[in-house]
């Protein structure tokens, strides 16, 4: 499986007549009131659409007229524990008493009882798994394994020292910030001295397996060197698009990007 980013976490709150509101980002959707079981599939398919988009899973948090949940929703559709909630109460000390107890309250001689195991993620919000009907399927129809796709990582490295790698989206520049809303998985902050980076200076992103550089508005502009080829600049919010190698020229900083695919 794989790893769960800590951020962003979608936020749902489900009210007693199976209307819902969900906030992730800033962004903030509102589900019709519907029987509670509906309700529960249109969040887990909101939250599963936003897990392709971001191509990893997603962490949710719950609270419904039944209860709270943490939990991870996973491109697939598949919903687990949230690792992070789980983690978080394995390390939680347990609170020793406050007072003695009376002689009425006495322990009772012998072994102390183990700790019941902790409750597991709520079937109410895991995906309900379609029946298996071959448990033990004859090996001579037995399909082989499907191999996952790879995804195209991006890789920039800062001639200022900084570095990172992302397969969605970065964003590059002195102090870079999303838009209210905007989901970024790489924020990468580099600056030179001479202030010659803008805020907000670069945006990466992946589109269908290729890689688009988008100036944003630079004060100075940026320029796209290529092995072979003229040098780019590149015109205010236009795509660029990028080949393995290529390097971005923000002021006097030069950021090499290096394109691969991972599998997942």
């Amino acid at each position: 499986m794989t790893a769960v980013p800590p951020y962003p976490v979608i936020h749902v709150t489900v009210a007693a007549d199976g209307s819902a509101h969900a906030n992730v980002a800033g962004r903030h959707d509102d589900f019709p009131s519907a029987e509670l079981t509906d309700t529960r599939q249109a969040v887990i398919s909101y939250a599963t659409t936003i897990a392709a988009e971001l191509r990893r899973p997603v962490r949710m948090k719950i609270v419904d007229p039944d209860g709270e949940w943490n939990v991870a929703v996973e491109p697939t559709g598949n919903v687990i524990e949230d690792p992070h909630a789980a983690a978080a109460r394995r390390a939680r000390p347990r609170k020793a008493p406050t007072t003695a107890a009376t002689p009425t309250q006495q322990m009772p001689r012998g072994p102390v009882p183990p700790n019941p195991p902790a409750e597991p993620v709520a079937s109410a919000w895991a995906a309900p798994k379609a029946p298996d009907e071959y448990d033990e399927p004859d090996p001579y129809t037995r399909l082989s394994e499907r191999k996952r796709p790879a995804v195209p990582t991006a890789r920039i490295h800062a001639s200022t020292g900084e570095s990172g790698a992302f397969t969605t989206t970065a964003l590059i520049g002195r102090r870079p910030s999303p838009e209210p809303g905007e989901a970024v998985e790489l924020l990468l902050t580099t600056d030179d001295g001479t202030r010659q980076v803008s805020r907000t200076h670069l945006r990466l992103e992946w589109d269908e397996r290729e890689l688009w550089a988008t100036d944003q508005a630079a004060a100075n502009g940026t320029l796209i060197e290529r092995t072979g080829a003229v040098t780019v600049e590149l015109t205010p919010w236009k795509p660029y698009r990028l080949q393995n190698g290529d390097v971005a020229v923000l002021g006097d900083v030069r950021l090499t990007i290096t394109l691969s695919s991972a599998s997942t």
